[in-house]
């Protein structure tokens, strides 16, 4: 452009000016000339200078992005540790739901990330939610499950700002302390519903729901004494409940009431009255236990079918039912001497033992014995009735020094020999030694006859009594 207006003005000037002074025109023209065309030279060298720099520069500047992207790149490399679970999320959307352990590679932030879930089980204490206040005004979980029940406020008045408690279905109150273990089995809902600073609340408050639905339902005298895991499987599945409708991928593996207490400024009382109710299970247990020991003793396992049997046979006898009566004293006597007896359908046999069993085998030995002796006396009065008959003064003969020698043979008689054809008078008295003998057999044989039937009293009373505990049962 300069160079187009430089020719411009010499054209002017060279019709403008003379023919003498056109030499020393192109004189100037040519200096003029070659100090543009240096002043060119000079400027083409700066901007080549500034070409190679910029281009230097861009190229530099495209290593520079391309590290970056690379390590942009790279960045999305992440590990997944032992334990854990990955999601893979790309623009907000989630692309694998199921990442293993180990390095795995998504796009990094802000177009995607992986989202680390661990898979392990989760405890928590609920340790003051249901209890009283500890000194101090603290409400921490770890502390108040370890503090000792007397740690607590024993006030008999509760702030419901600082103290918890539970209301029981007979409006009683409660206190109990919970152990929650829980763990995320669905990750993807656990990650799109639920910020990880609020999963220890959310699984808080679903337990402490179903802790106050539960305990509601049931008075306090059986959350006290009853077992533990009906209540904790109700609250778990309360719980779980609330937890599904939010789909928070959360599940509960298992609630354990770790602590339970009546009010604490009535504990003693309470104390003693599930002590009172403890010792008195006990005694019906060791009641009951030794009312079997003495059935089992006095008939084996006849005696619940021989109960039936004799109180019926006494139902009847009060009714007047004389046929059904001797029918029933039949089969008990059946059931007594062991031999089958149909009853109701079923066939028993053998099952009578014990006491029973050895009155009845007495009952048949001295029968026996009794028959035997009057049989063996009837022989020997008719043999001594024949002897006398042939010889009445030898059988008397006999028969006086047979009872002689056995008078002459007891222990309390003294037998003194004296010469035939002497006279002799003696003065004698009683012996004593003999006469403490005979006392003391006396008293022994009185002792002995009261001891047999303090024990027959006692059997038929023993007896007595586990038919009255059964006629009550029934």
């Amino acid at each position: 452009m300069d160079e187009h207006h430089d020719e411009q003005l010499n054209h002017e000037h060279e019709e403008q000016t003379p023919m003498s002074t056109r030499q020393a025109s192109v004189q100037l023209r040519d200096r003029s000339q070659t100090r543009r065309r240096e002043q060119h030279r000079r400027m083409d060298a700066a901007n080549q200078s500034l070409a190679d720099a910029l281009r230097i520069t861009y190229k530099l500047l495209q290593a520079g992005m391309f590290v970056l992207v690379v390590l942009y790149l790279i960045s999305g490399l992440q590990s997944i540790n032992e334990g854990q679970r990955g999601i893979a999320v790309r623009l907000g959307k989630i692309v694998n739901r199921n990442l293993d352990p180990g390095f795995q590679w998504s796009w990094p932030y802000p177009i995607g990330e992986i989202v680390r879930v661990d898979e392990g089980s989760v405890e928590l204490p609920i340790g003051t939610s249901f209890m009283p206040s500890l000194p101090g005004n603290e409400r921490q979980e770890s502390r108040a499950m370890e503090a000792d029940i007397d740690s607590f406020s024993s006030s008999r008045q509760l702030n419901p700002e600082r103290d918890g408690s539970n209301l029981t279905a007979d409006l009683n109150i409660a206190h109990t302390q919970w152990r929650v273990y829980y763990r995320r089995s669905n990750h993807a809902d656990f990650v799109s519903n639920i910020l990880p600073q609020q999963e220890n609340t959310m699984v808080r408050v679903a337990v402490e729901r179903g802790v106050v639905q539960s305990v509601a339902t049931i008075p306090i005298d059986e959350l006290l004494k009853n077992s533990n895991e009906s209540i904790s499987a109700r609250v778990r599945e309360i719980a779980q409940q609330s937890l599904d409708k939010v789909d928070s991928g959360i599940s509960i593996d298992r609630v354990v009431l770790a602590r339970k207490s009546p009010p604490l400024s009535l504990m003693e009382q309470f104390t003693n009255v599930q002590s009172a109710a403890q010792n008195a299970g006990k005694s019906r247990e060791e009641a009951l236990l030794k009312r079997e020991q003495t059935l089992n003793d006095i008939a084996g396992s006849a005696s619940s079918v021989l109960i039936e049997q004799i109180n019926e046979f006494e139902r009847l006898t009060e009714i007047g039912d004389e046929k059904g009566a001797e029918a029933r004293l039949a089969i008990i006597d059946r059931l007594l001497i062991g031999e089958p007896v149909e009853i109701d359908g079923r066939v028993i046999s053998g099952q009578a033992s014990g006491v029973v069993s050895e009155l009845v085998n007495d009952a048949t030995a001295t029968a026996s014995s009794r028959i035997t002796r009057a049989i063996a006396e009837y022989q020997l009065f008719e043999a001594k009735q024949q002897q006398y008959e042939a010889n009445p003064s030898l059988m008397i003969a006999r028969d006086w020094s047979g009872a002689m020698s056995e008078f002459l043979n007891k222990d309390f008689v003294s037998s003194m020999m004296l010469p035939t054809g002497v006279q002799a008078e003696m003065l004698i008295n009683n012996d004593p030694d003999i006469l403490k003998e005979i006392e003391r057999r006396k008293k022994e044989k009185q002792f002995n006859d009261a001891y047999e039937k303090r024990m027959d009293l006692f059997r038929r009373d023993l007896y007595k009594t586990q038919r009255g505990i059964q006629e009550k049962e029934e």
